[in-house]
Protein backbone atom coordinates (compact mmCIF):
# COMPACT_ATOMS: atom_id res chain seq x y z
CA UNK A 1 0.00 0.00 0.00
CA UNK A 2 1.07 3.86 -0.94
CA UNK A 3 0.39 6.26 1.09
CA UNK A 4 -0.41 10.04 -0.58
CA UNK A 5 3.02 11.29 0.13
CA UNK A 6 4.70 8.13 -1.31
CA UNK A 7 5.93 6.53 1.27
CA UNK A 8 5.21 2.32 1.53
CA UNK A 9 3.40 1.15 4.81
CA UNK A 10 3.38 -1.90 6.51
CA UNK A 11 4.82 -3.51 9.17
CA UNK A 12 8.42 -3.41 7.44
CA UNK A 13 8.11 0.35 7.45
CA UNK A 14 10.44 1.76 10.17
CA UNK A 15 11.89 5.05 10.84
CA UNK A 16 15.89 5.55 10.96
CA UNK A 17 17.31 6.96 14.38
CA UNK A 18 19.87 8.94 14.71
CA UNK A 19 22.32 8.08 17.07
CA UNK A 20 21.61 10.19 20.24
CA UNK A 21 24.27 10.46 23.46
CA UNK A 22 24.23 8.45 26.08
CA UNK A 23 22.33 9.86 29.78
CA UNK A 24 24.38 10.28 32.38
CA UNK A 25 22.80 10.00 36.23
CA UNK A 26 24.87 12.87 37.84
CA UNK A 27 22.85 13.09 40.59
CA UNK A 28 22.38 10.91 43.36
CA UNK A 29 19.32 8.82 44.81
CA UNK A 30 18.84 7.76 48.17
CA UNK A 31 19.30 4.02 48.89
CA UNK A 32 19.69 3.32 52.55
CA UNK A 33 19.84 7.06 53.96
CA UNK A 34 22.40 9.96 53.57
CA UNK A 35 23.19 12.61 56.07
CA UNK A 36 21.25 16.55 56.14
CA UNK A 37 24.16 17.92 53.74
CA UNK A 38 25.51 17.59 50.94
CA UNK A 39 29.69 18.64 50.27
CA UNK A 40 31.91 19.68 47.53
CA UNK A 41 35.09 20.09 47.18
CA UNK A 42 36.75 23.48 45.48
CA UNK A 43 40.03 24.69 44.23
CA UNK A 44 42.77 27.04 45.92
CA UNK A 45 42.50 30.66 44.69
CA UNK A 46 45.05 32.37 42.45
CA UNK A 47 45.27 35.00 41.21
CA UNK A 48 45.49 34.60 37.53
CA UNK A 49 41.78 35.67 36.93
CA UNK A 50 42.04 38.43 39.27
CA UNK A 51 45.71 40.03 37.88
CA UNK A 52 44.90 40.08 34.04
CA UNK A 53 43.60 43.26 33.10
CA UNK A 54 39.54 42.29 30.67
CA UNK A 55 38.48 44.63 28.04
CA UNK A 56 36.08 43.94 24.98
CA UNK A 57 37.24 42.46 21.28
CA UNK A 58 35.78 45.09 19.23
CA UNK A 59 32.71 44.15 17.10
CA UNK A 60 32.79 43.81 13.00
CA UNK A 61 36.47 44.30 12.36
CA UNK A 62 36.98 40.33 11.84
CA UNK A 63 38.59 37.97 14.40
CA UNK A 64 41.98 39.19 14.48
CA UNK A 65 42.85 42.80 15.14
CA UNK A 66 46.59 44.57 14.91
CA UNK A 67 47.99 47.32 17.39
CA UNK A 68 50.50 49.39 16.52
CA UNK A 69 53.40 50.93 19.28
CA UNK A 70 55.55 53.54 18.25
CA UNK A 71 59.16 52.14 20.14
CA UNK A 72 61.73 54.64 21.95
CA UNK A 73 64.42 56.62 20.11
CA UNK A 74 67.74 57.02 21.68
CA UNK A 75 71.52 58.13 21.20
CA UNK A 76 73.35 54.78 20.22
CA UNK A 77 76.79 56.22 20.26
CA UNK A 78 79.18 58.32 22.49
CA UNK A 79 80.25 60.76 20.31
CA UNK A 80 80.70 64.44 21.73
CA UNK A 81 78.36 67.51 21.12
CA UNK A 82 80.24 69.62 18.47
CA UNK A 83 82.47 72.20 19.63
CA UNK A 84 80.69 75.79 18.70
CA UNK A 85 83.63 77.75 16.55
CA UNK A 86 83.31 81.57 16.97
CA UNK A 87 86.15 81.45 14.98
CA UNK A 88 85.47 83.72 11.46
CA UNK A 89 83.99 81.16 9.14
CA UNK A 90 83.25 83.61 6.45
CA UNK A 91 82.88 81.16 3.09
CA UNK A 92 82.13 77.98 4.79
CA UNK A 93 78.14 76.96 3.96
CA UNK A 94 76.35 78.01 6.87
CA UNK A 95 78.88 78.58 9.29
CA UNK A 96 77.50 78.38 12.91
CA UNK A 97 74.16 78.64 11.60
CA UNK A 98 74.54 75.42 10.11
CA UNK A 99 75.36 72.23 12.63
CA UNK A 100 76.15 68.99 11.72
CA UNK A 101 72.41 67.03 12.48
CA UNK A 102 72.34 63.83 13.76
CA UNK A 103 69.46 61.84 11.93
CA UNK A 104 66.62 60.33 14.69
CA UNK A 105 65.10 57.13 13.44
CA UNK A 106 61.18 56.09 14.12
CA UNK A 107 60.14 52.82 14.52
CA UNK A 108 57.19 51.37 15.36
CA UNK A 109 56.71 47.76 16.48
CA UNK A 110 52.82 45.76 14.94
CA UNK A 111 51.37 43.23 17.93
CA UNK A 112 48.65 41.24 16.46
CA UNK A 113 45.88 39.20 18.81
CA UNK A 114 44.02 36.29 17.51
CA UNK A 115 40.70 35.04 19.29
CA UNK A 116 40.64 31.67 20.97
CA UNK A 117 37.32 29.89 22.29
CA UNK A 118 36.64 26.77 24.13
CA UNK A 119 33.59 25.15 24.31
CA UNK A 120 32.42 23.31 27.66
CA UNK A 121 29.58 20.80 28.19
CA UNK A 122 28.31 18.81 31.02
CA UNK A 123 26.43 15.00 30.77
CA UNK A 124 23.06 14.85 29.39
CA UNK A 125 20.93 13.84 32.28
CA UNK A 126 17.46 13.35 31.90
CA UNK A 127 14.89 15.23 34.23
CA UNK A 128 12.25 12.62 34.78
CA UNK A 129 14.66 11.73 37.39
CA UNK A 130 14.84 14.68 39.62
CA UNK A 131 11.70 13.85 41.44
CA UNK A 132 13.20 10.69 42.89
CA UNK A 133 16.46 12.37 44.17
CA UNK A 134 17.33 13.16 47.74
CA UNK A 135 18.41 16.83 49.00
CA UNK A 136 17.53 18.05 44.91
CA UNK A 137 18.35 21.80 45.52
CA UNK A 138 21.50 21.09 47.44
CA UNK A 139 22.69 18.55 44.69
CA UNK A 140 22.27 20.68 41.61
CA UNK A 141 23.58 23.84 43.51
CA UNK A 142 26.66 21.77 44.10
CA UNK A 143 26.82 20.56 40.10
CA UNK A 144 26.74 24.15 39.01
CA UNK A 145 29.66 24.87 41.53
CA UNK A 146 31.36 22.12 40.18
CA UNK A 147 31.01 23.86 36.29
CA UNK A 148 31.39 27.03 37.51
CA UNK A 149 35.12 25.64 39.26
CA UNK A 150 36.10 23.55 35.61
CA UNK A 151 35.80 27.27 33.80
CA UNK A 152 37.59 28.44 36.67
CA UNK A 153 40.45 26.34 36.07
CA UNK A 154 40.48 26.97 32.11
CA UNK A 155 40.41 31.01 32.53
CA UNK A 156 43.67 30.46 34.86
CA UNK A 157 45.35 28.18 32.86
CA UNK A 158 44.91 29.98 30.10
CA UNK A 159 46.16 33.40 31.46
CA UNK A 160 49.36 31.75 32.90
CA UNK A 161 49.82 30.10 29.14
CA UNK A 162 48.85 33.40 27.42
CA UNK A 163 51.44 35.95 29.94
CA UNK A 164 54.30 32.83 29.55
CA UNK A 165 53.93 33.23 25.45
CA UNK A 166 54.18 36.93 25.56
CA UNK A 167 56.65 37.84 27.90
CA UNK A 168 59.07 39.12 25.98
CA UNK A 169 62.14 38.60 28.44
CA UNK A 170 62.61 34.96 29.50
CA UNK A 171 65.67 33.27 31.46
CA UNK A 172 66.47 29.41 32.06
CA UNK A 173 68.08 29.57 35.77
CA UNK A 174 71.41 28.12 35.08
CA UNK A 175 74.94 29.22 35.87
CA UNK A 176 74.82 31.19 32.57
CA UNK A 177 71.65 32.97 32.70
CA UNK A 178 72.47 35.86 32.18
CA UNK A 179 73.59 34.93 28.82
CA UNK A 180 73.17 32.09 27.21
CA UNK A 181 69.76 31.34 29.49
CA UNK A 182 68.56 35.42 28.50
CA UNK A 183 66.42 35.75 25.84
CA UNK A 184 64.55 38.73 24.46
CA UNK A 185 62.47 37.19 21.56
CA UNK A 186 59.73 35.75 23.43
CA UNK A 187 60.71 32.31 23.42
CA UNK A 188 63.09 30.12 26.22
CA UNK A 189 66.62 29.12 25.41
CA UNK A 190 67.23 25.38 24.75
CA UNK A 191 69.13 24.78 27.52
CA UNK A 192 68.70 22.70 31.32
CA UNK A 193 67.48 24.37 34.72
CA UNK A 194 70.00 24.06 37.50
CA UNK A 195 69.59 25.88 39.94
CA UNK A 196 66.08 27.29 42.10
CA UNK A 197 65.01 30.85 41.50
CA UNK A 198 66.98 33.31 43.79
CA UNK A 199 66.85 36.72 44.94
CA UNK A 200 70.03 37.91 42.76
CA UNK A 201 68.34 36.44 39.65
CA UNK A 202 65.35 38.38 40.41
CA UNK A 203 67.38 41.78 41.17
CA UNK A 204 69.14 41.46 37.69
CA UNK A 205 65.59 41.34 36.29
CA UNK A 206 64.50 44.49 37.88
CA UNK A 207 66.94 46.14 36.78
CA UNK A 208 65.81 45.13 33.55
CA UNK A 209 62.49 45.91 33.42
CA UNK A 210 62.76 48.67 35.58
CA UNK A 211 65.30 50.15 32.51
CA UNK A 212 61.74 49.11 29.99
CA UNK A 213 59.81 51.08 31.79
CA UNK A 214 58.11 48.53 34.53
CA UNK A 215 58.36 51.25 37.05
CA UNK A 216 55.37 52.99 35.60
CA UNK A 217 52.99 49.78 36.01
CA UNK A 218 54.37 48.62 39.17
CA UNK A 219 51.39 47.52 41.68
CA UNK A 220 53.17 48.75 44.98
CA UNK A 221 55.66 51.02 45.83
CA UNK A 222 58.07 51.17 49.16
CA UNK A 223 58.58 55.40 49.78
CA UNK A 224 58.13 55.88 46.37
CA UNK A 225 60.67 53.13 44.85
CA UNK A 226 58.57 51.18 42.82
CA UNK A 227 57.49 47.44 43.74
CA UNK A 228 57.13 44.52 41.28
CA UNK A 229 55.18 41.50 41.63
CA UNK A 230 56.26 38.15 41.54
CA UNK A 231 53.79 35.47 41.01
CA UNK A 232 55.32 31.99 42.15
CA UNK A 233 55.04 28.79 44.29
CA UNK A 234 54.58 29.15 48.04
CA UNK A 235 57.61 26.56 47.69
CA UNK A 236 59.81 28.85 45.78
CA UNK A 237 58.44 31.91 47.55
CA UNK A 238 60.25 30.49 50.86
CA UNK A 239 63.09 29.46 49.19
CA UNK A 240 63.91 33.32 48.40
CA UNK A 241 63.44 34.39 51.27
CA UNK A 242 64.21 31.89 53.92
CA UNK A 243 67.59 30.33 52.27
CA UNK A 244 68.68 34.02 52.31
CA UNK A 245 69.80 35.60 55.39
CA UNK A 246 69.80 38.93 53.97
CA UNK A 247 66.29 39.39 52.67
CA UNK A 248 64.83 37.64 55.84
CA UNK A 249 66.39 40.42 57.67
CA UNK A 250 64.92 42.94 55.39
CA UNK A 251 60.87 42.46 54.94
CA UNK A 252 59.09 46.27 54.15
CA UNK A 253 55.54 47.07 54.99
CA UNK A 254 55.13 48.52 51.30
CA UNK A 255 52.77 49.72 49.87
CA UNK A 256 50.61 47.35 47.51
CA UNK A 257 47.31 48.01 45.06
CA UNK A 258 43.91 47.43 46.43
CA UNK A 259 43.99 43.92 43.86
CA UNK A 260 47.54 42.55 45.65
CA UNK A 261 45.71 43.21 49.27
CA UNK A 262 43.23 40.68 47.77
CA UNK A 263 45.49 37.83 48.06
CA UNK A 264 47.17 38.90 51.71
CA UNK A 265 49.81 40.94 50.31
CA UNK A 266 51.34 43.52 52.90
CA UNK A 267 55.18 43.47 52.75
CA UNK A 268 57.36 43.24 50.27
CA UNK A 269 60.77 41.73 50.09
CA UNK A 270 63.53 43.11 48.71
CA UNK A 271 61.66 45.16 46.26
CA UNK A 272 59.27 42.03 45.15
CA UNK A 273 55.51 41.50 46.54
CA UNK A 274 55.10 37.54 46.29
CA UNK A 275 52.00 36.65 45.25
CA UNK A 276 50.97 32.81 45.83
CA UNK A 277 50.50 30.86 42.52
CA UNK A 278 48.84 27.30 44.28
CA UNK A 279 49.33 25.37 40.38
CA UNK A 280 52.13 26.66 38.44
CA UNK A 281 53.17 25.50 35.60
CA UNK A 282 55.72 22.80 35.95
CA UNK A 283 57.50 20.66 33.40
CA UNK A 284 59.70 17.37 32.71
CA UNK A 285 62.74 18.33 30.63
CA UNK A 286 65.14 16.45 27.60
CA UNK A 287 67.61 18.25 25.70
CA UNK A 288 66.77 21.74 26.38
CA UNK A 289 63.14 21.27 25.30
CA UNK A 290 60.55 21.21 28.13
CA UNK A 291 56.94 19.65 28.48
CA UNK A 292 54.34 20.98 30.22
CA UNK A 293 52.50 18.14 32.79
CA UNK A 294 48.78 18.68 34.02
CA UNK A 295 48.04 19.93 37.00
CA UNK A 296 45.51 17.47 37.80
CA UNK A 297 43.77 14.00 36.69
CA UNK A 298 41.35 12.32 36.71
CA UNK A 299 40.19 9.19 38.53
CA UNK A 300 37.03 6.82 39.64
CA UNK A 301 34.87 8.43 41.91
CA UNK A 302 31.48 6.25 43.41
CA UNK A 303 29.79 8.22 40.74
CA UNK A 304 31.55 9.34 37.37
CA UNK A 305 34.99 10.68 37.97
CA UNK A 306 36.96 13.36 39.82
CA UNK A 307 40.23 15.46 39.67
CA UNK A 308 42.89 15.06 41.74
CA UNK A 309 46.44 16.48 42.25
CA UNK A 310 48.43 14.83 39.41
CA UNK A 311 51.36 12.75 41.15
CA UNK A 312 53.69 13.48 38.00
CA UNK A 313 52.67 17.67 38.35
CA UNK A 314 53.75 17.17 42.00
CA UNK A 315 56.96 15.28 41.34
CA UNK A 316 58.14 17.39 38.40
CA UNK A 317 61.21 19.49 38.82
CA UNK A 318 61.25 22.18 36.63
CA UNK A 319 58.84 25.07 37.43
CA UNK A 320 57.79 28.05 35.87
CA UNK A 321 57.78 32.04 37.48
CA UNK A 322 57.04 35.46 36.71
CA UNK A 323 57.37 38.96 37.29
CA UNK A 324 53.78 40.13 36.68
CA UNK A 325 53.07 43.39 35.00
CA UNK A 326 49.69 44.39 34.22
CA UNK A 327 50.18 45.96 30.99
CA UNK A 328 51.85 42.86 29.47
CA UNK A 329 48.41 42.11 27.67
CA UNK A 330 44.60 42.58 28.33
CA UNK A 331 42.33 39.66 27.91
CA UNK A 332 40.15 41.08 25.13
CA UNK A 333 36.31 39.15 25.43
CA UNK A 334 33.80 39.10 22.69
CA UNK A 335 30.46 41.55 23.07
CA UNK A 336 27.73 38.80 22.89
CA UNK A 337 26.04 39.17 19.60
CA UNK A 338 22.06 40.50 20.46
CA UNK A 339 19.30 40.95 17.60
CA UNK A 340 21.53 41.86 14.76
CA UNK A 341 18.74 42.60 12.91
CA UNK A 342 14.54 42.84 13.39
CA UNK A 343 14.53 39.31 11.31
CA UNK A 344 17.45 37.92 13.12
CA UNK A 345 15.93 37.03 16.50
CA UNK A 346 18.38 34.23 19.28
CA UNK A 347 19.30 33.98 22.53
CA UNK A 348 22.92 35.67 23.19
CA UNK A 349 25.77 33.93 23.87
CA UNK A 350 28.44 35.25 26.88
CA UNK A 351 31.78 34.00 26.40
CA UNK A 352 32.95 34.24 30.21
CA UNK A 353 31.84 30.81 30.99
CA UNK A 354 28.87 31.20 31.81
CA UNK A 355 27.13 27.96 32.26
CA UNK A 356 23.72 27.54 30.84
CA UNK A 357 20.95 24.70 30.81
CA UNK A 358 20.07 23.91 27.51
CA UNK A 359 17.15 21.78 26.35
CA UNK A 360 17.58 20.99 22.57
CA UNK A 361 14.15 19.73 20.83
CA UNK A 362 15.05 16.70 18.65
CA UNK A 363 12.69 14.04 17.17
CA UNK A 364 14.92 11.34 17.46
CA UNK A 365 16.69 12.08 20.77
CA UNK A 366 14.38 14.52 22.68
CA UNK A 367 11.13 14.59 21.51
CA UNK A 368 9.78 15.71 24.89
CA UNK A 369 12.25 17.88 25.51
CA UNK A 370 13.22 16.34 29.30
CA UNK A 371 17.11 15.35 27.97
CA UNK A 372 18.71 18.41 29.53
CA UNK A 373 22.46 19.32 29.84
CA UNK A 374 25.29 22.53 30.88
CA UNK A 375 27.20 23.90 28.31
CA UNK A 376 29.67 27.17 28.18
CA UNK A 377 31.71 29.16 26.35
CA UNK A 378 35.12 30.79 26.39
CA UNK A 379 36.85 33.02 24.29
CA UNK A 380 38.90 35.94 24.36
CA UNK A 381 42.08 37.05 22.73
CA UNK A 382 45.26 38.00 24.47
CA UNK A 383 46.51 41.98 23.44
CA UNK A 384 49.61 42.41 23.75
CA UNK A 385 50.44 45.83 25.21
CA UNK A 386 53.75 46.11 26.47
CA UNK A 387 55.87 42.74 26.24
CA UNK A 388 59.32 44.36 27.56
CA UNK A 389 57.50 44.81 31.28
CA UNK A 390 56.91 40.93 31.74
CA UNK A 391 59.45 38.68 32.67
CA UNK A 392 59.47 34.57 32.35
CA UNK A 393 61.74 32.12 34.56
CA UNK A 394 62.07 28.50 34.29
CA UNK A 395 64.06 26.71 37.09
CA UNK A 396 64.13 24.31 40.12
CA UNK A 397 61.73 23.60 42.32
CA UNK A 398 62.54 22.48 45.96
CA UNK A 399 60.47 21.73 48.26
CA UNK A 400 61.32 23.27 51.55
CA UNK A 401 63.67 22.34 54.03
CA UNK A 402 62.93 20.27 56.94
CA UNK A 403 64.06 19.36 59.82
CA UNK A 404 62.83 16.61 61.60
CA UNK A 405 63.04 16.40 66.07
CA UNK A 406 64.47 13.08 67.00
CA UNK A 407 62.21 12.23 69.87
CA UNK A 408 63.71 8.83 70.31
CA UNK A 409 64.94 9.64 73.90
CA UNK A 410 61.45 11.03 75.35
CA UNK A 411 59.80 7.80 74.70
CA UNK A 412 62.03 5.55 76.40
Amino acid sequence: MINPCGLKLGSQFKRKHMACNNITDILTQEAGRFGPEVYERIYATTPWVGLVKRGEFPSEIGDTISHLTYERSAPNSVADWDVIDVSDQDGQPGGNCLPTAVAVTIGSTTRTSQLKRRALEGPDFCAETLRFKFSLRQQLEKIIGVLAGYSQIEWEQRYRRDYSALTEKKCIVYSAYKTTGYTTTGTYAAVKATSILDQGVLNWAKQKLLRDGAGLSAMGRDNGAPVLTLVCSGETSDNIIFRNAEVRQDLRWGQPSELLKMYGVQRDYRGFFHVIDEYPRRFTESGGTYTEVPAFSNVAATKGTKSKINPAWEAAIFEESHIFDPTVFTSLIPKPITNPAPDFQFDPVTYLGDWRLKNILNRDCNPDGNIVYHRGILAHAPDPVHPERGFSFIHLRCDPTTVLADCSAALT
